[in-house]
């Protein structure tokens, strides 16, 4: 009990010093010696500004950011989509690779398809070959938890870069 008191006592005595020293006013200036009356050299007076001659404003700046890059975005995440073709887009082409959620999977016989829902949720069927993704992506292979994905690109320096997205079954 004493311990504690002791504690609190001390911890009241620190808090109030450090209260003491903020205060607002200002600091006493160390008492200086003046110095010796150094030699005073006349400058010209600045010539007075003619009423003619007006001083222009300055204008302020707006930064117009239409057709400018975001300096925030990091280079590697700068991606242009690829424009091989001139086909029209197809619904699947509407949204990013991770906007759609995979439903199901059928493998067997014949070839592998997938069902995936959109963000608005309505149901597509994916076959290797399909377009899908703003990216200009085309499914390669579907397996039995993921979908894979080639999407090319341009990356900031304009080459062209392909890369493998999956659209994978959602964990339970």
């Amino acid at each position: 009990m004493i311990k504690r008191l002791l504690v609190y006592s001390c911890c009241y005595g620190l808090l109030l010093g450090f209260l003491a020293g903020c205060s607002e006013e200002p600091a006493p200036q160390p008492a200086t010696k003046p110095k010796a009356a150094a030699k005073v050299t006349a400058k010209p007076a600045p010539a007075p500004v003619a009423p003619a001659e007006k001083v222009e404003k300055e204008e302020k700046f707006v930064y117009q950011s239409v057709g400018r890059r975001d300096p925030f975005v990091p280079l590697t995440l700068i991606r242009k989509p690829f424009d091989g073709d001139d086909e029209p887009l197809t619904p699947l082409q509407r949204y990013e690779l991770n906007q759609y959620r995979l439903l199901g999977v059928i493998i067997g016989k014949g070839e592998p398809r997938a069902m995936v829902q959109d963000p608005e949720g309505k149901t597509y069927i994916l076959t290797n070959g399909i377009k899908v993704g703003k990216n200009g992506g085309v499914v390669k292979d579907i397996t039995s938890d993921v979908i894979l994905v080639e999407e090319k690109y341009y990356d900031f320096s304009e080459i062209v870069r392909t890369n493998i997205q999956e659209i994978a079954v959602p964990r339970r």
